[in-house]
């Protein structure tokens, strides 16, 4: 039973739920350590004549790709040699006998962590692979920018990055990288050897063709951080400025380039609060039709025709992704989408013929799978789960409120509950973790959340909130947190004193925690209480001085400017900087606070965490502290994720002792 229907507040009623499948038995609540396994089933990718499937699979925390052949079922694993700190992104098969695996790798160079990616190609016939381009005579980070997959010419991809350049290879002098821009190459798909197709563009980082592979559109920003776009005109070939576009401007997002060239799939405010998608003429110079406007949330993508040539599909994300389909299309994911109301079905990959999909299935309390299904042939097929320790049973239902801030802003946010409540008559002084998303401008969604789950199974109540500045909810509500972070702050403390004031969360026991800049929230949010709002902080890769971040994100290719946007307006004065720094305010801080960081950690230096570990020791405060080795920001060494769930339960007991909530 899982516990729905919510209108305004936690008033809930029981409804039965459909499992898909999902094995689920009753049982106490798992390990911690189960929460820290890294995804068992990460990715899969089916080859384009539906015979082979290519899976990404965690073996004790290792990751291997798995092929098995879709009739007989017969499995081999073949190890890839990609060190215990890679993390996979993603498998694709480029043509029916070698798949490419796209991972990132935390690397050093000259003390600056960097997050490099890679593909790993590999041959399933002759057993060999090798990674595919290497960077030569340059420093580029990115070395597995796919610009187009070329579905017509199985031996070749489009790919991006610098041409080589006199100098040494790595690079001493990591500036030098500031003035190197990607052009377009034609690489075989088994050899690595490339042809120029494009060259680089001064400003232009990103390059989008049209779907024959010809390149339609470059994207970018200057040293100064001015955003810069050039397209080709279809009348004369040549490129041309944005400012020769009325309509488009250098940061406008641009979805795809649809069949021929001539059209673009954009998204523009139009005059509304949010972002719609629209069609632009690249001949006319002028917008011509709508595709998708939704009046309450932002387009975040677009679904195309096979050819290239039509929008078949708009997606949004509301209290999850959603995806329009604009007509009548019929296909084997709206089909599973029916069969399974209630749950997300998110597609992975389909056959060249599209009679077969694989397809990931979860829900906000069932962490899933990836399945296969393929049409007129009964149920679909389970591959892998994605965590084998952790099943519906054990996880808690997740509930959609939303508070009035203190100026009045009504703010969506979602509660997952302990496993063992079952009705409403429980909704009293329920020990509770508020906890904040990183970002600070991504959002949260109402789906699986390992991290949600973990306290919730530790007989928590969770309430992660969409603050002012989250993604998704128009222009005014993600600029109003953007130009300024206090008032982000100020809707994550209402949150908690909404909870209190319901009479939902315990007083005695209601923490704060986060996860980057969700630790940050963490940390400012308990400097900050004058009221005794929390008992206990969590803080995971926080960032804790803002100066120092700023001089961090200087060290790469347009960091200047990227501090610039991240931080806004109101933290460009150094003592609003400071005063909003966690690492200068420590004393007001008068609860335990749990602090973890990896080493490695690109996104948010460990030296943030080392002198906010300085800073709590020197006033008094009562810390647990937990430093990875060869760790990036996201956790992706197994034992490492694992000692950080463990470690985060012993913190709780410790500082609340257990709850009652617990499933025993």
């Amino acid at each position: 039973m899982k516990i729905g229907g919510l209108a305004g507040s936690l008033l809930l009623s029981l409804s039965c739920v459909v499992t898909a499948g999902f094995a689920s038995a009753a049982h106490a609540a798992p390990p911690a350590k189960a929460f820290g396994e890294l995804p068992v089933a990460f990715d899969a990718d089916i080859s384009p004549d539906g015979k082979r499937l290519a899976i990404i699979l965690n073996l004790n925390g290792k990751y291997f790709v798995a092929t098995r052949d879709t009739g007989s079922g017969s499995v081999a694993l073949e190890g890839i040699s990609l060190g215990q700190n890679a993390k996979p992104r993603y498998v694709k098969w480029v043509n029916n006998e070698r798949y490419f695996v796209s991972f990132l790798k935390a690397e050093e160079i000259d003390g600056v962590p960097f997050s490099m990616g890679y593909i790993y190609t590999h041959d399933v016939e002759k057993e060999k692979g090798k990674i595919l381009v290497n960077p030569r005579r340059y420093f580029n980070q990115f070395n597995n920018v796919i610009v187009n997959w070329l579905e017509n010419d199985p031996e070749n991809v489009l790919m991006s990055y610098p041409k080589p350049s006199s100098g040494r290879a790595g690079g001493t002098n990591i500036k030098r990288d500031e003035g190197q821009w990607p052009g377009i190459y034609k690489v075989n798909v088994s050899s690595g050897k490339d042809k120029l197709i494009q060259d680089d563009r001064p400003d232009v980082d990103y390059w989008m063709t049209d779907p024959s592979g010809e390149p339609r559109i470059g994207q970018g920003q200057d040293e100064g951080g001015n955003a810069n776009l050039i397209a080709i005109n279809p009348t004369t070939g040549k490129w041309e400025k944005a400012d020769s576009f009325p309509g488009l401007e250098g940061d406008t997002p641009i979805y795809t380039v649809l069949k021929g060239g001539k059209e673009i799939v954009i998204g523009d405010y139009n005059g509304r609060d949010t972002r719609g998608l629209y069609i632009y003429d690249l001949e006319q110079k002028r917008r011509t039709r709508t595709v998708f406007h939704n009046e309450e949330f932002d387009a975040s993508g677009v679904v195309i025709s096979k050819d290239g040539g039509t929008v078949i599909g708009a997606k949004y994300v509301a209290e999850e992704e959603e995806t329009e389909l604009l007509g009548a299309y019929d296909t084997l994911l709206t089909e599973m989408r029916a069969k399974y109301p209630g749950f997300s079905v998110r597609f992975i990959d389909q056959t060249d013929d599209g009679q077969t999909i694989i397809f990931h299935l979860s829900a906000p309390y069932e962490p899933g799978g990836l399945f296969t299904y393929t049409r007129g042939q009964g149920e679909p097929q389970m591959i892998e789960r994605i965590y084998r320790g952790l099943t519906s049973n054990d996880m808690g239902d997740v509930v959609s409120v939303k508070y009035t801030a203190r100026d009045g802003q009504k703010i969506p946010a979602f509660v997952t509950l302990p496993p063992t409540i079952t009705s409403s008559a429980q909704l009293k002084n329920i020990p509770f973790i508020v906890l904040p998303h990183g970002g600070p401008y991504g959002r949260d969604e109402k789906r699986f959340d390992y991290f949600a789950q973990f306290f919730a199974s530790r007989g928590y109540g969770v309430m992660q909130m969409n603050f002012r500045g989250s993604a998704g909810y128009g222009k005014s509500f993600k600029e109003a947190g953007r130009n300024n972070w206090v008032v982000m702050q100020e809707d994550v403390e209402d949150a908690t004193r909404y909870l209190l004031s319901k009479g939902y969360a315990d007083p005695d026991r209601t923490c704060i925690a986060g996860w980057s800049y969700g630790g940050y929230a963490a940390l400012m949010g308990a400097a900050k209480d004058n009221d005794g709002l929390y008992d206990c902080v969590i803080a995971m890769a926080a960032l804790t001085d803002i100066d120092e971040a700023k001089k961090d994100m200087k060290d790469y290719k347009g960091g200047r400017a990227a501090a610039k946007t991240f931080f806004g307006d109101s933290l460009a004065d150094r003592e609003v900087a400071k005063a909003n720094s966690p690492v200068n305010v420590a004393d007001q801080i008068k609860v335990p606070v749990f602090l973890a960081h990896g080493d490695q950690d690109q996104n948010v230096r460990f030296d943030q965490f080392t002198k906010m570990r300085r800073s709590l020791q020197r006033a008094g405060v009562d810390g647990t502290y937990l430093a990875f080795e060869d760790e990036d920001h996201y956790l992706s060494n197994q034992a490492n994720r694992e000692a950080f769930f463990e470690g985060m339960e012993a913190f709780l007991l410790k500082v609340n002792g257990p709850s009652e909530y617990m499933k025993k």
